[in-house]
């Protein structure tokens, strides 16, 4: 069986077959080394063969951009800053990108004039992208990245807010441009501190979602992983809620001195 008939299958399995949407963040170079290949054919064979495992789904990729330069962001042009797959996922005529100057995603399948529709206050709270994954229990498929290099963690952040020392709000305004067309836009993102700097660390979230139920398949010794929103948000939301200051690696310097 060829590596890609390998990687299909263990997509496949990993995902289980009903319906919720599926998102997927890789990290395309432990493929493309085991494939011996580095030619842009070569990501898009991969790409079909996420988008068949998805089929009947809907199918999302983080597809981060840069922000407003001059207060515009052409999310027509502005390229995926979340790697090479999600970039060539953008570039598919047929996926839309949500409307962030930030935390955009790139979007196929039913839901994705809902999710195009999208203008939250709030980059992950109420009526945001990861507000849907995690109301339609997403399944996050990890591929050649640890499975905590996943943005819906800060999500959870986002649910303790009124605990964390180390974020704060901070709002953008400006233009956005999505199929030629210019869209006022205001989001708020949640920063981490610069002073002192907040350094995050959510790899001490894999054993968490181990025992949460995460799916673990590795194929030639690369990463695939797969575990859902709410799980994950289960698991470790009382874990913050007891210690806000759990994925910090610096966390001497949000520490109050005792009174």
């Amino acid at each position: 069986m060829s590596f890609l008939a390998e990687l299909q299958s263990s997509m496949a399995a990993l995902v289980g077959q009903d319906d919720r949407p599926i998102v997927v963040y890789c990290a395309l170079w432990p493929m493309m080394r085991e494939m011996r290949r580095n030619d842009s054919a070569a990501v898009d064979e991969i790409l079909e063969a996420v988008i068949q495992v998805a089929a009947g789904r809907d199918l999302l990729m983080p597809s981060f951009a840069e922000g407003y330069r001059d207060g515009v962001c052409n999310l027509d042009e502005a390229p995926a800053s979340t790697g090479v797959l999600s970039e060539h996922f953008r570039r598919r005529p047929e996926s839309l990108r949500t409307l962030s100057a930030y935390f955009s995603f790139n979007v196929l399948g039913s839901a994705k004039a809902e999710l195009g529709g999208l203008m939250p206050w709030d980059a992950w709270g109420e009526g945001s992208v990861y507000d849907w994954m995690e109301q339609r229990n997403a399944r996050f498929l990890m591929l050649g990245t640890h499975p905590t290099h996943c943005s819906y963690l800060h999500r959870l952040e986002w649910l303790v807010r009124d605990q964390l020392p180390y974020r704060y709000r901070k709002p953008f305004i400006g233009t956005l441009i999505r199929g030629g067309e210019p869209i006022p836009c205001e989001e708020t993102l949640y920063v981490r501190s610069l002073t002192p700097p907040a350094k995050n660390d959510f790899t001490v979230l894999l054993p968490v979602l181990r025992e949460a139920g995460m799916l673990e398949q590795p194929l030639r010794g690369i990463s695939l992983v797969a575990y859902d929103a709410c799980a994950a948000r289960d698991a470790i939301l009382p874990l913050l809620q007891r210690d806000p200051l759990l994925v910090l690696s610096n966390r001497g310097d949000f520490e109050k001195e005792p009174s």
